[in-house]
């Protein structure tokens, strides 16, 4: 975690503020209470005894507490919580009376500069993933609602990233926590913080509908493989689902003018999440959004859809049928013509060109976003000077050579008005 020291520290402290002089007051235990920030309570009674045993053997307790005042003979503890607790363990179980009153500094700050202190105290020791949500948490809930206690620099950028940057978190975990504490149910959060559930299950019944997650709570599944087994089962797709939509979407198509997938998400995005595109058969459902895909009222993200897709509908790999098919039918037309007697004539020791290239090998460095369009779509892109490109890519050699031969293979094309046929 990031230095937190000078946090407060909005301008130059004057030399001979640099060291404040603090007075220690003696305050009995009772006086003393649990301050509501605390959010790192001491795991069980055993860590509390191991600490009397130390306090005890030494005499004394040898840190300070820190306190507020909250009452006319009441603190509220900023830092000690575990100290007093072991002192009271030491009076009332012990009857060591001696360790009664505690050592005490009595802090004269803010409300908020007290909750920041407390987020502070916790700041170096290990903690549980609860406890590491709740710092997260509560220091986005003062950088919002209080930016006039911190200095400018922690005001710049986005949260998430002053987050990341201030408590020296991967900026990926802060968003997970902040996802956990937002979207898990009560019944969850508790078992959260008990620990019988782990961060990665946490964050899994998160992504959740609110009635699944209680649903996975009331059936007592804790385990984070385990969840992930009743989320596919019950929330996503299914095989039938998902093949049925790869027809009806039009992807098979997508799969025979393109190398790979790697645009999948983008084209889907771009055709269907657009607008409000629905479509049906039989009991099979589709409707799109920008962000998800909804197939019989089960809604995945576009990415999470096109993971299912490579599982249950992944892509055939073919040895090139098409360029030796077209090879095939190219023969026939040179054949036809000459029998025209065109003076086309087929070189002699000449071999045919691959005559169909993929899409994703014509699409030029910076034009990546053309990788997902149907051949169609993609020559509509064109101009003049790339349709050339693609035509001596896309024809044979003989072909190319012969004029009469050319405009063969343009009626077989296009019609008369140009259009595609």
């Amino acid at each position: 975690m990031a230095k937190l020291g000078n946090i407060f520290n909005k301008e130059e402290i004057k030399k001979e503020e640099q060291h404040p002089r603090r007075t220690i007051k003696w305050i009995h235990y009772s006086k003393l209470k649990t301050n509501p920030d605390q959010y790192c309570p001491a795991r069980d009674k055993e860590e509390i005894e191991s600490l009397a045993d130390l306090i005890e053997a030494a005499g004394e307790v040898i840190e300070n507490l820190s306190v507020s005042k909250s009452d006319t003979d009441e603190y509220r503890i900023i830092a000690g919580h575990k100290r007093c607790e072991a002192c009271r363990l030491l009076v009332e179980e012990r009857g060591l009376k001696q360790f009664e009153f505690l050592p005490c500094i009595v802090n004269n700050v803010s409300v908020v500069q007290e909750s920041f202190r407390v987020l502070a105290s916790n700041g170096y020791h290990t903690k549980k993933p609860y406890e590491l949500m709740h710092e997260i948490t509560e220091m986005e809930k003062l950088l919002r609602e209080h930016p006039e206690e911190f200095p400018p620099s922690l005001q710049k950028g986005r949260m998430v990233e002053r987050l990341s940057k201030k408590m020296g978190i991967a900026r990926a975990t802060v968003q997970e926590y902040q996802q956990i504490s937002r979207n898990l149910l009560p019944e969850a959060m508790e078992k959260f913080k008990e620990g019988e559930i782990e961060k990665s299950a946490a964050l899994t019944l998160a992504r959740l509908p609110e009635k699944m997650q209680k649903e996975v709570i009331e059936q007592g599944i804790t385990k984070n493989v385990d969840i992930e087994e009743y989320k596919q089962k019950n929330l996503e797709p299914g095989a039938v689902e998902i093949r049925v939509s790869y027809r009806l979407l039009g992807i098979d198509e997508y799969d025979r003018s393109t190398v790979s997938r790697k645009a999948l998400v983008k084209f889907l995005k771009g055709r269907y999440g657009s607008t409000s595109y629905e479509i049906s058969q039989g009991e099979i459902r589709i409707s799109c959004s920008d962000k998800n895909i909804s197939i019989s009222e089960r809604s995945i993200t576009w990415e999470r859809y096109v993971t299912l897709l490579d599982q249950y509908c992944p892509k055939e790999k073919k040895e090139e049928p098409e360029p030796v098919e077209r090879r095939e039918e190219q023969r026939d037309m040179v054949s036809e013509i000459e029998t025209e007697d065109t003076g086309c004539k087929e070189p002699a020791g000449k071999s045919d060109r691959e005559i169909s290239v993929p899409m994703d090998e014509l699409v030029e460095e910076g034009r990546e976003e053309t990788a997902g369009l149907t051949r169609q779509e993609y020559m509509n892109s064109l101009d003049i000077k790339e349709v050339s490109s693609y035509i001596s890519h896309f024809l044979s050699e003989e072909i190319l050579r012969c004029p009469a031969l050319i405009e063969k293979w343009l009626k077989d094309c296009v019609n008369e008005e140009g259009q595609s046929v």
